[in-house]
């Protein structure tokens, strides 16, 4: 067990692990857990792709930020002022890897999905390998307020196999985590890979693949999201990815989400993922959606049931709702759906706050849906000018905070 304290600088050297994997069970041999905590005002910073946390299974991460002083972690050239210009900095530093022992739907053997047998092997992280995934469901990976993760993301070895930003596998939902950023990741902001994590305030910033990914059966829920792209990088805002239609499907709910961007798509929504999405205003160069037609239950058209849902949400879309090659009737049932939701135009102030348009969607109350869900009485992540939530601790966002 360490405690980073507080007004310090500490160096990730090479890949560090928190503790020893216990096993899906808490029964390896060899599991040793262990805790890391890190006190609100600490730097941890790293200086190539190479230098990445790693918590395994069964042990903790209290990143202990606050508003007024958050933890950082970043890279070497970020603390040492790098001469140059930033804003397409990327890939300076590894990332940070959370492993629980929560569901997970793609197992590495012939096991069943969501049982104590179904386990995988994370991406990113390699000699040796690191296992997620069994059957707790609330399991708790610790607590991560106020924390920043920037200029991070590295290939490992192959494309495909990179170190997201932070990276959360079977984590379960008796983790806490609220309040963090993910600025200019060269791979995914956050990364879902199963488990039931709940997220409450998050900015993904500036980020060169995906913003939000979900997979492998995440079950979580996010409340009050900003996420925008910058111009030189940046693919999906989100990739929804499941297996199978039906088989522990990926199924996240999102409430109060502002998504601004011009790259690829909004959404892309991939085999089995469902969701629910409530609440929102989108801003968007290019189509809403690249539905796939395996989205869902995998069957084409739409059905309410079964394929991904969207209550409340403004779709300003400048390339239409959905791309050429997308099952156009589900994109399109799946808007047409609530009569709440609005193509029109966004009024958006200093990128992100709502205006006029946006005060004008009808909301609906996200709580009503689920209890951990906070009640909200408007769509978008930040109501008004006075909705500050994202200010003094995120960077990035306003031109006095830049990263």
């Amino acid at each position: 067990d360490i405690r980073l304290t507080r007004g310090n600088f500490y160096e990730i050297v090479n890949r560090v692990d928190v503790g020893i994997d216990v096993g899906a069970d808490g029964t390896a041999t060899g599991g040793d857990p262990a805790s890391l905590t890190i006190e609100s005002g600490v730097t941890l910073f790293g200086d190539s792709g190479a230098d990445y946390i790693v918590v395994n299974r069964g042990s903790q991460i209290f990143s202990n930020g606050t508003r007024a002083n958050p933890v950082i972690m970043t890279s070497e050239a970020d603390v040492t002022n790098a001469p140059g210009d930033r804003t397409d900095a990327i890939s300076e530093w590894g990332g940070l890897v959370i492993l629980g022992r929560a569901p997970i739907n793609r197992c590495r053997d012939a096991a069943t999905p969501g049982t104590v047998a179904c386990e995988n092997i994370v991406e990113g992280v390699t000699n040796p390998d690191a296992l997620y995934g069994g059957a707790t469901a609330n399991d708790n990976s610790g607590s991560m307020t106020y924390t920043r993760v920037q200029f991070a993301g590295f290939a490992i070895n192959t494309q495909g196999n990179e170190l997201n930003g932070i990276t959360f596998a079977g984590v379960g939902s008796g983790t806490n985590v609220e309040h963090i950023q993910v600025h200019n990741n060269s791979d995914d902001g956050v990364e879902f890979f199963g488990g039931g994590v709940n997220v409450r305030y998050l900015v993904l910033t500036g980020n060169d693949d995906d913003s939000i990914d979900t997979d492998n059966g995440y079950n979580g829920r996010i409340q009050f999201a900003i996420v925008t792209q910058r111009a030189n990088g940046g693919d999906n805002i989100n990739e929804a990815s499941s297996v199978a239609p039906g088989v522990l499907p990926s199924n996240p709910m999102v409430a109060n989400f502002t998504l601004v961007g011009n790259r690829t798509n909004a959404w892309r929504l991939n085999t089995g993922t469902v969701g629910r999405y409530m609440n929102g205003v989108v801003d968007f160069g290019k189509q809403c959606f690249r539905w796939e037609s395996s989205a869902g239950d995998g069957v084409a058209g739409y059905n309410i049931q079964l394929d991904p849902r969207f209550q409340s949400v403004l779709f300003d879309c400048d390339g239409g709702i959905a791309t050429g090659n997308s099952d156009a009737a589900a994109a399109n049932g799946a808007v047409n759906a609530d009569p709440n939701n609005v193509v029109g135009a966004s009024s958006l102030t200093g990128t992100f706050i709502n205006g006029t348009n946006e005060t004008a969607v009808v909301a609906m109350n996200p709580n009503s849906v689920d209890p951990w869900f906070q009640a909200t009485t408007y769509a978008g992540a930040v109501q008004n000018n006075q909705d500050r939530w994202w200010a003094d601790w995120s960077c990035g966002l306003e031109a006095s905070s830049p990263c």
